[in-house]
């Protein structure tokens, strides 16, 4: 056997162990090249460990101190069909923590070592430990282009994302701000059916760099191994990896940016016409034919419509003349908000008008004008300028539909250009994107309030400046554009994407609760002009019991909750996903090979229904690994083993990263769920306060105890011994607090068994 060794050239212990693995193979016929030992003289290094991986049997890569180099190799040789160990020297302090960061590794796993001996041993026994992906995606023509995304949404990433947007082509992302972790399952499937990927290189000052540079070089080592041409883009000039340097793309400005990303972008629409897909290990087995489709909507817009879901939910969501869409993190808003546009949009007497910005700094204008006014002039503020984004918005959308008219209307065609003069719709606000568009009128409300003194003076400008004229203005115009159009629907989400960790803050709900008041009067004003408007407002679950809270009517908004709580709907969801990719005539044989009988007479979709807390993109995303193992494995259908390594894994993510959720909204420690670790599963209510008193929780014990009960980590046990959580009760949060109340200091919590596994 032959195999490659790739590891970093930063610790002793590690590289010693190494060396000493490499001597004692080689006396049991184990031939194994450390990278160092490579003859690079007259060759260049990173096209030499190219070919090298290509020519081994196997690649041993070391990850305990994870590096971009490394990364990049093991993408390489995955997309190349090489078989991969990862190893982990687990004497080193925190290599377990540094090894799950990412999360690539959650469904490949690693060789855990503590010195050369147990790794020359475990490298013996290298097929037990390796993993070689089995099957790669067939091209996604209607997506693709693919993009990684950053967790801060820096100028540098919006610009990269506006581009795109411009661009007219269609992608998929990973977003760490949504889905924390990227397995490299997920990774494979995602790059192989790209005809184009741009990945952002970060700088050392940026949060979240070291992270977003691994996951970087591993998608641009599966790239390069699949053929599949890649954008590495690095603003400045900072040090690049030495494997992949060459093919990474400097940009110092804007502009610079706009132009890499424009040809690109371009250049995807060409490769995708002629994009033929690598070199294809899909196995015949029925598993590796099913598609689940991607958790996160935004991935799958132009498929999503095959086996959406048309709930209840739905269905009032298509109907309702203005409500608010409500709904947790990864409970299916975003999949509405895209199904209700593609169907209102099918029909050509309707203005839709789609709005979800890809980062704001709404924050940034609260600060600004809370700088100068008091909260009577903040209302007055930001009712203004939701007034006049709202209907710019529409005048744009109402302006692209007019003008395929104008061709053969001289009249349609004056009007149109005293309307571009008049609101100044040069080429950046015609071409741009929402998300450049708010942050442009965000900053142009921020310059003008630097320039007052007081109050009075910023509510008699604003008067001048907003209600004089533009605003009439503005409704007028789309009183005349709408001339042939039935009804506008404008539809907003991902407003509360972007606002800041650790609480969200008063004065950002009363933004919210402006918008809403601003588009029920919009709704007003354009009906005494015969104009017919709805709307439809996607919001958080925690956004929205805030705004509540701070409203004195509760009754005033008309609200579709989308959670979901019944576990037939739930299974009926993931039936549709699974089938859609299925010859008619074997999809009961693809839902038995995935859904087999579990232990104790519960079959296996059940199991994951009661592990993915009741939310659809955690249902998808545990069925996706478990489908991962059981492929990887060789299996023809789900094994009760696959099901366990599934659940494992998927328990790990939520007590790694589910914390984030909770962090970014009420400002809890984002590892508040390790001070369950290795605790039973049934807390009384005295245990309970004992361990949250033992950490700096950031808000207080009892605050706390409601977060865990309103995310489903733990629930309340019922007068039969048997444990309640929110979901049981439709998430009508005020019950389970009433049961709870009702026990008092008897009352006894159960950790939600999804997260067990992880815990213990």
């Amino acid at each position: 056997m032959r195999g490659f060794f790739a590891y970093p050239e930063a610790s002793q212990p590690v590289m010693e162990a190494i060396q000493r693995a490499v001597e004692i193979s080689k006396a049991e016929g184990i031939v194994l090249l450390p990278w160092q030992k490579l003859k690079i003289f007259g060759f260049k290094i990173d096209n030499l460990i190219r070919d090298k991986i290509a020519e081994v049997d196997v690649l041993a890569a070391d990850i305990t101190y994870p590096n971009p180099n490394v990364f990049y190799e093991i993408g390489y040789a995955v997309a190349v069909g090489r078989p991969v160990v990862p190893t982990v020297n687990v004497g080193i302090e925190r290599a377990v923590k540094r090894a799950q960061r990412t999360g690539l590794f959650d469904n490949i796993g690693w060789l855990a070592y503590e010195n050369g001996e147990e790794l020359a041993r475990g490298l013996r026994d290298w097929p037990n430990h390796s993993w070689a992906t089995k099957y790669v995606s067939r091209k996604n023509h209607a997506q693709p282009l693919f993009v990684l995304d950053t967790l801060i949404k820096s100028e540098f990433r919006n610009t990269i994302f506006s581009t795109v947007d411009n661009a007219k082509v269609e992608y998929r992302s990973f977003d760490p701000d949504q889905v924390p972790r990227f397995t490299a399952a997920q990774a494979v499937t995602d790059i192989s059916s790209s005809a184009g990927v741009i990945v952002p290189i970060l700088s050392a000052e940026m949060v979240d760099c070291e992270d977003n540079n691994l996951r970087a070089a591993f998608i641009i080592g599966l790239a390069h191994g699949f053929g599949i041409e890649v954008l590495a883009i690095q603003y400045g000039n900072g040090p690049a990896p030495l494997d992949y340097r060459d093919f990474i793309t400097n940009s110092t400005f804007r502009k610079e940016t706009e132009s890499h990303v424009e040809k690109f972008s371009a250049d995807v629409l060409v490769w995708n016409q002629r994009a033929a897909a690598p070199k294809e290990r899909l196995s015949d087995g029925l598993l590796s034919s099913i598609n689940l489709g991607s958790p996160v909507a935004e991935n799958e817009v132009q498929s999503l419509g095959e086996y959406f879901v048309r709930t209840a939910e739905f269905s009032r969501a298509l109907r309702a003349e203005g409500a608010v869409v409500v709904g947790r993190k990864g409970s299916g808003k975003t999949a509405v908000y895209f199904q209700v546009a593609a169907s209102h949009g099918r029909d050509r007497r309707r203005c839709v008008v789609d709005l979800r910005p890809a980062s704001h700094n709404l924050s940034e204008l609260r600060e600004a004008v809370l700088g100068v006014v008091s909260a009577g002039v903040f209302d007055h503020t930001i009712a203004a300028f939701w007034q006049y984004i709202v209907y710019m918005e529409i005048v744009l959308k109402l302006r692209e539909l007019a003008l395929p008219k104008s061709r053969n209307d001289f009249g349609l065609q004056q009007r149109i250009r005293e309307l571009e003069e008049e609101f100044s719709l040069d080429d950046t606000m015609v071409a741009g994107d929402f998300t450049s568009r708010l942050e442009r009128a965000v900053q142009g409300i921020i310059q003008r309030l630097a320039s007052l003194n007081s109050a009075a003076d910023v509510r008699s400008q604003l008067t001048n400046i907003m209600f004089e004229r533009p605003l009439p203005r503005l409704r007028d115009t789309v009183h005349d554009l709408a001339v042939g159009i039935d009804e506008i629907v404008l539809l907003i989400d991902d407003l509360d994407k972007g606002w800041p960790p650790l609480r969200v803050e008063s004065h950002d709900v009363s933004t919210i609760k402006h918008l809403i008041e601003v588009l029920n009067k919009i709704q007003r004003d354009l009906s005494k002009r015969e104009v017919r408007f709805r709307h439809l407002l996607f919001l958080r679950s925690d956004i929205y019991e805030k705004l509540v809270a701070e409203t004195s009517d509760r009754g005033k908004y008309n609200i579709i909750n989308v959670d979901w709580s019944d576990p037939e709907q739930l299974r009926h969801l993931l039936y549709e996903r699974v089938i859609n990719s299925i010859d008619a005539a074997r999809r009961d044989e693809a839902w038995n090979a995935i859904n087999p009988d579990a232990t104790g007479g519960t079959d296996a979709v059940s199991v994951m229904i009661d592990s993915s807390l009741r939310r659809p993109r955690f249902l998808i995303d545990l069925c996706e690994r478990t489908l991962s193992t059981s492929i990887n494995r060789g299996h023809d259908v789900v094994e009760p083993a696959d099901l366990a390594e599934g659940l494992r894994q998927m328990s790990l993510y939520l007590v790694s990263d589910f914390g984030f959720e909770m962090r970014d909204v009420a400002g809890t420690p984002e590892d508040i769920f390790y001070l369950f670790i290795g605790q039973p599963s049934i807390l009384s209510e005295e245990r309970l306060r004992e361990l949250l008193a033992s950490n700096e929780l950031g808000i207080g014990i009892d605050d706390t105890i409601e977060l865990l009960l309103w995310y489903g980590f733990l629930g309340i046990m019922d007068d039969a011994g048997a444990p309640v959580f929110i979901y049981d009760r439709a998430y009508d949060f005020r019950r389970l607090q009433a049961e709870r109340k009702k026990r008092s200091d008897q009352a006894a919590y159960a950790i939600n068994p999804a997260f067990l596994t992880g815990l213990n």
